[in-house]
């Protein structure tokens, strides 16, 4: 079969499925994993797929966003222990910024004990959990209360960050990253938050638990090469591992 013959029933598959398995598809045109590795790639630049985790999945392949209560039960354990090592990254006397996403708020829960640091967020929830902390410097960002992710967006919030303030690092998360979209989200008015937070940071830390990885979304927040550190509960393949490093970004696996 020639390749572009086995692409196109790739296509067939995806459309039919909705997702793929890499080790399923060797093993059904007898041929390498990297040789489908390659179709997938090729695939993804015609727009037809985004890659995964082990596979792909169609490119208008989407599920509807949680609730923030919702999402900060799934994989709680995870993002417990990515929110623990996120916050020893965090020194006294700096000034960091939070977004609204469930791995922003484990992390707001291990920062309490930090001194003079100032914490510039969009986000009810962690202004919430830092409320009662006296030595911590809590701004809110303002803007348009979304009650579904119980956070704050629009062009006041974003032109309130972006006028006003710069901060040492800053800590988000997303609905998902893949090697050929990069970062993405599923609101518009999330995305342009985290989009000027990015800008306004000397650092910025990824906050990516293993359900991120592959997942798609709408908007693009950034590409992979705009991020310094990437903390994740995945065991990423050497793919992965190997384009991050190309990208100079940082990675820290947490267990």
């Amino acid at each position: 079969m020639l390749a572009v013959e086995r692409r196109n029933k790739i296509e067939q598959i995806i459309n039919k499925d909705g997702s793929v398995l890499v080790v399923e598809l060797a093993k059904l045109f007898d041929v390498t994993t990297e040789t489908i590795r390659a179709d997938l790639e090729k695939l993804e630049k015609q727009g037809i797929l985004v890659r995964t985790y082990g596979g792909a999945t169609r490119a208008d392949n989407s599920e509807p966003e949680l609730a923030i209560t919702e999402r900060d039960t799934v994989n709680y354990e995870g993002k417990q222990s990515i929110g623990r090592y996120a916050a020893g990254l965090i020194r006294d006397g700096e000034t960091i910024f939070l977004d609204a996403s469930t791995s922003a708020w484990h992390l707001a829960r291990y920062i309490k004990d930090k001194r003079g640091i100032t914490v510039i967020t969009n986000a009810e929830k962690i202004i919430d959990e830092l409320s009662d902390c006296d030595h911590i410097h809590v701004v809110c960002v303002g803007g348009q209360l979304t009650p579904r992710n119980m956070s704050f967006v629009g062009r006041v919030a974003e032109k309130t960050i972006r006028e006003n303030y710069y901060a040492n690092k800053c800590f988000f998360s997303c609905r998902g990253v893949s090697l050929g979209r990069g970062l993405v989200d599923s609101s518009e008015g999330e995305a342009e938050i985290k989009k000027a937070m990015l800008s306004c940071s000397e650092s910025a830390v990824f906050l990516c638990d293993k359900n991120k990885i592959g997942r798609l979304g709408v908007p693009r927040i950034s590409e992979l090469n705009e991020i310094d550190c990437l903390i994740t509960d995945a065991a990423l393949t050497e793919e992965w591992t190997e384009e991050l490093a190309k990208k100079d970004v940082k990675v820290v696996i947490v267990e």
